[in-house]
């Protein structure tokens, strides 16, 4: 699959990387366009960094540039890094980051690379009938997720039918694909038709999140908008060793993996974060103890005014970031929404970087619809792509969920880069749908091309960790990126929901 290596260097106007080879020049055309396109329109012109990429596409068994797309936006997040501890050292420090195509695709499955005392961590159900595509009465497939109760017997009580999945296929050969979506979705339940990419842009979920995050005639997969005036809130050293990201502080309101995600890399550099889990949400046992790495855990339950008035104290003592993956307008009824938060700490003469994480944008018809990594993939094109001979596949990996937590990584470095030379507050956006769209835009190869490629997972040792958790002994996957200077750790172990008590170390 692999030849051997050559060098190839070269200083471009952005970032300088170096790019080490293992087939072709198409990846290095690829993330340079895309990652000078990214720091461009954050607002950066020099990345202070020297990045080293090995390897070379395709990487996984898809049609889909999942590698470059991972290692784009991990590049696009080092740089980041690298900047923030410039600023904080009073350094140049020209750091050395590396990243290898094949880690950086690894990491949109890294969790199914855990064990707990040597076993896979199961699932909550071992079957989920009520999770996968259906054949619908006019041909067409959909894509059903009722993998939460309050879902699953939404969906069984709209097909009339009983939670096995000949019965569940009986009931949908019923619907027309296009009717059945509707009836679900205004329901606010989850289904979608399988669109072919072009079937997806004609839409007008599709055409919305194209017009709005259209920049230069490239897909631009983070917004920052700046929703508050303050004075500009320098990063604060509080004594010990200088990382990145500490002393920041950030409220983890996410679910699932792409929100969670996003907490536990800026965990890896030092930020101190608190994932907060609703008593009455469920979760995914081993997403949860995936995406747990470096974060302090406890249960707050916002219907509450004892609930409200502990995420209050929480956020006046020194939240920087405050991140949900909920529908819009979620945290608005409790009185948590980005305006909300950022009015109040206006009067206090502080900012914060609030990260919106959610399935189909924020524009257009859909944004309020529910929604996970196997729905973008059906929505927008990916899976009709993946398939063979018209029946849809699902990816090798969960490149939407892992990527866009990268993305909203990204999008908060750069906000808090932004509130510490401007002040103020700032909106970041991403969503499951748009990073579908934008990985669509590194191309794609031809079946022929991908017919023998398998996952390599000969590296896979070198970035596994382990180690005594909350859960029991755990290996799990580590860090894709390697730095020179700021190294990546987690200085807490994983462990249960609710494991600590509302308050800040």
């Amino acid at each position: 699959m692999f030849r051997e290596l050559w060098p190839f260097a070269k200083i471009y106007k952005f970032v300088r990387i170096n790019w080490v080879l293992r087939k072709d020049l198409r990846m290095n055309q690829n993330i340079e366009k895309h990652l000078n396109h990214i720091l461009k329109n954050l607002g950066f012109d020099s990345s202070g960094v020297d990045i080293t990429i090995t390897g070379c596409e395709p990487v996984t068994k898809s049609p889909w540039h999942i590698g470059e797309a991972s290692a784009t936006a991990l590049s696009a997040m080092a740089t980041l890094i690298s900047k923030i501890y410039d600023i904080r050292t009073g350094s140049e420090s020209r750091q050395g980051v590396e990243i290898d195509l094949n880690i950086a695709a690894l990491s949109t499955l890294r969790c199914a690379f855990m064990r707990n005392n040597g076993y896979e961590i199961p699932f909550p159900d071992i079957e989920y009938p009520c999770v996968g595509l259906y054949e619908a009465k006019d041909g067409k497939w959909v894509f059903i997720n009722g993998g939460f109760p309050r879902l699953r017997r939404g969906l069984l009580k709209v097909l009339q039918c009983a939670d096995n999945a000949e019965d569940i296929a009986r009931a949908v050969k019923q619907w027309d694909a296009y009717e059945l979506e509707k009836t679900v979705q205004e329901a606010h339940l989850c289904c979608v038709v399988c669109r072919s990419s072009e079937e997806w842009e004609k839409t007008e979920q599709g055409k919305a999140l194209r017009e709005a995050l259209t920049v230069n005639g490239m897909l631009m997969p983070i917004e920052i908008e700046k929703i508050a005036d303050g004075a500009p809130q320098p990063f604060v050293n509080n004594g010990g060793e200088v990382r990145p990201l500490s002393g920041i502080k950030m409220l983890d309101l996410t679910h699932v993996l792409a929100g969670p995600t996003c907490g536990m890399m800026l965990a890896e550099q030092g930020a101190n974060v608190m994932r907060i889990n609703p008593p009455h949400v469920p979760y995914i046992l081993p997403f949860l103890m995936d995406t747990s790495q470096g974060k302090r855990n406890t249960m707050i339950d916002l219907r509450e005014e004892h609930g409200k008035e502990s995420m209050w104290k929480l956020i006046d003592e020194g939240a920087d970031v405050f991140s949900e993956s909920f529908r819009p307008g979620t945290f608005e009824k409790y009185g948590f929404g980005a305006s909300d938060i950022a009015q109040r700490l206006s009067k206090q003469g502080k900012g914060i970087v609030y990260a919106s994480i959610n399935c189909y944008g924020h524009h257009g018809p859909w944004k309020e619809f529910p929604g996970w990594e196997q729905l973008a993939q059906t929505a927008t094109g990916l899976n009709m792509e993946q398939g063979e001979n018209g029946v849809p596949g699902m990816l090798p990996t969960y490149p939407n969920d892992y990527i866009t937590g990268y993305l909203a990584a990204v999008g908060v470095l750069a906000a808090l880069i932004k509130r510490e030379k401007e002040g103020g507050s700032y909106m970041v956006k991403v969503s499951l749908a748009q990073t579908a769209m934008w990985l669509q835009s590194f191309g794609k190869f031809s079946k022929s091309e991908i017919e023998n490629v398998t996952l390599d997972l000969t590296q896979l040792s070198d970035y596994m960790l382990s180690g005594h958790s909350g859960h029991g002994f755990l290996e799990y996957f580590g860090h894709p990126v390697r730095y020179t200077m700021t190294k990546a750790f987690w200085e807490k172990e994983s462990v249960p929901a609710g494991y600590h008590p509302p308050t800040w170390e």
